[in-house]
C-alpha cells in the first residue's frame, strides 16, 4: 500500500485533544500511528508523497472542500456532469468492506451511499451487547455498560463472537465495522478514523479513499448516569427506535443508516437473539430537519411505545432539539453521525452516546488536507446550526494554526431561496481553496459556485 508521512497534531476543543496517523489506500489496515502535542507540531505537518499539483490535477477552477453533510453520490446526481470531477471530501469512518456493502445492499438494493451505514450498524450491536452484559434494556443500566463493553481485554469483532465471550464472562472490547470505539464515560469514541474521498468525472465517488486513524483523549467532566428506567423497560422484548433522516436537509443519509440499522438486528436475531430477551422490535421514525417540526413529533410518538434505545439523529442539531426529552424519559440515545462537539457536554443524564467522533477530530485533518494540497488562503463557507459552527470553527483553528490564512468565512442559512449574495462574498476574497460545509442546499450553492465562476471545473 502506498504510504504517506505522519500527520502530527492536536487540538483542544474543552473536552479532548487528538493525535493523527495517515495511510492512503484502499484499505486502512496499515496505519501508521504517532501522536504529539501541539506545541510539538502543527496541523500543516503532514504531506503528500505526490506533490499538491498531482493531488488536484482533476480538477480545475477553484479547489472545492466537501464535508460528510454533503460527500455523496447523492449531491453529484443533482449536478451536471464532471462539476465535481477532482472535488475532495471527508468523511468520519472506517472503510466499508464489500461484504458488508453486499450484506446491506441485500437489505436495500437501492443504495447508492454507504456513509454512517457502519455506525449505525455499530450503535445497535453496542445497545444489544450492553442489555445482555447488564442483564437489563434500562438505559440507566445499559448506559453504565458502554464504556466496559467498548475497553475490556478480550477484543470481538461480530455480535456472536461478543455474546459467547459475555456468556464466558470475559471483558470485551467491541470493534465493529466502524472500527474501535472505545468510549468514554461522556459518551464520545476515542478512537475513529477519517476517509478521504474524491469525486470521478461522472460526479461520483471514485473506490479509491484515504483513511486517517486519529484517537481522542477525553479531558473534563462527564455527565453522570441518573434517572429512572424508561416506559417498557424489563417487558421481556428489546425495542429499537429510529430516529433518522428519511426527509429533511439529510435525507440522502437515511437510506444507509436505516440499513445498517436493519442489517444489525438481522445478524443479533441470527446469532440467536439477545440473552433473556423474547425478542428484537424495531420501530421507525423520521427525524427529519430542524427546518420542521417532525423529529418532535416521531419522538411524541416512539417515546410511548416504549423503546429501550433510540438510533439517530444523523443531523446533531435535529438531536440537540429532543435530546432532554428522549433522555429525561431514561431512554438511551445512540447517534450514528452526530458530529457536533456541542453534544460531548449537552446535559443527557449520561445516556447520549455518538459512534461517530467530534468535529475536533474532522475539522483537524480537513485543515491539515488542505494545507498539504498547497493551500493557504481559504475561504469557508457554511450552514448556521451546531453542526456548521463547530466544523467551521474546527477547519479554521486548523487552518490558521498551521500558517494558513482564512480570508472568507461566509456563514449563511440553510432555508434561503437563492445564495447568490453570499457566493459572491467568497468571490470577492479571491481565495485558493473553498470549503463548503452544508447538506442538501449544497447543490444550490455549488451551480451558484459555477455560475460565478469560483466553482469547481467553473
Amino acid at each position: 500500500m502506498k504510504r504517506t508521512t505522519v500527520l502530527k497534531t492536536a487540538a483542544v476543543l474543552g473536552v479532548a485533544s487528538l493525535a493523527l496517523a495517515a495511510c492512503s489506500s484502499s484499505s486502512s489496515s496499515e496505519s501508521t500511528q504517532a501522536s504529539a502535542a501541539a506545541s510539538e507540531a502543527p496541523a500543516s505537518e503532514m504531506a503528500s508523497e505526490a506533490p499538491a499539483s498531482e493531488a488536484a490535477a482533476a480538477s480545475t477552477g477553484t479547489p472545492l472542500y466537501l464535508v460528510d453533510g454533503n460527500t455523496g453520490n447523492a449531491l453529484g446526481e443533482k449536478l451536471p456532469a464532471g462539476t465535481l470531477n477532482g472535488v475532495k471530501g471527508t468523511i468520519p469512518g472506517a472503510e466499508n468492506t464489500q461484504d458488508f456493502k453486499d450484506a446491506l445492499l441485500g437489505v436495500d438494493p437501492n443504495l447508492i451511499d454507504f456513509a454512517y451505514a457502519p455506525e449505525s450498524y455499530d450503535a445497535v450491536i453496542l445497545a444489544a451487547l450492553a442489555a445482555a452484559k447488564a442483564g437489563s434494556d434500562a438505559g440507566v443500566d445499559m448506559a453504565k455498560e458502554m464504556v466496559p463493553i467498548t475497553n475490556g481485554t478480550e477484543v470481538c469483532n461480530d455480535y456472536a463472537g461478543c455474546i459467547e465471550l459475555l456468556k464466558q464472562g470475559k471483558d470485551i472490547d467491541y470493534n465493529g465495522r466502524s472500527g474501535a470505539v472505545n468510549f468514554w464515560a461522556a459518551g464520545d469514541p476515542t478512537s475513529a478514523s477519517i476517509g478521504v474521498y474524491q469525486f470521478g468525472p461522472d460526479n461520483k465517488l471514485l473506490p479509491d479513499v484515504t483513511y486517517q486513524q486519529g484517537e481522542i483523549v477525553p479531558e473534563g467532566d462527564a455527565n453522570p448516569i441518573d434517572g429512572k428506567p424508561q416506559d417498557g423497560a424489563g417487558d421481556g422484548v428489546f425495542k429499537v427506535g429510529t430516529f433518522l433522516p428519511i426527509t429533511g436537509n439529510l435525507a440522502f443519509l437515511g437510506p444507509p443508516e436505516v440499513a445498517g440499522v436493519k442489517l444489525a438486528i438481522n445478524d443479533i436475531e441470527a446469532a440467536g437473539g439477545i440473552p433473556g430477551f423474547k425478542k428484537v422490535v424495531l420501530e421507525e421514525g423520521d427525524s427529519g430537519d430542524t427546518s420542521t417540526e417532525t423529529g418532535k413529533q416521531t419522538v411524541k410518538r416512539l417515546l410511548p411505545l416504549g423503546i429501550d434505545v433510540l438510533i439517530g439523529a444523523a443531523s446533531s442539531g435535529s438531536t440537540l432539539q429532543v435530546l432532554d426529552e428522549v433522555t429525561g424519559a431514561g431512554v438511551m440515545m445512540i447517534s450514528p453521525a452526530n458530529t457536533s462537539p456541542a453534544l460531548t457536554t449537552a446535559p443527557d443524564h449520561g445516556l447520549y452516546f455518538r459512534t461517530a467522533p467530534s468535529d475536533v477530530l474532522q475539522g483537524a485533518f480537513l485543515g491539515s488536507l488542505i494545507l498539504q494540497d498547497g493551500y493557504t488562503k481559504v475561504a469557508i463557507m457554511s450552514l448556521q446550526d451546531s453542526y456548521g459552527d463547530g466544523l467551521n470553527a474546527n477547519v479554521t483553528k486548523a487552518i490558521t494554526e498551521g500558517g494558513g490564512e482564512v480570508v472568507a468565512n461566509v456563514v449563511y442559512d440553510p432555508t434561503a431561496a437563492d445564495f447568490a449574495a453570499d457566493v459572491a462574498k467568497i468571490k470577492a476574497a479571491g481565495p485558493e481553496a473553498i470549503v463548503l460545509i452544508g447538506f442538501d442546499e449544497s447543490a444550490q450553492i455549488i451551480q451558484e459556485m459555477v455560475k460565478q465562476g469560483i466553482g469547481p471545473n467553473a
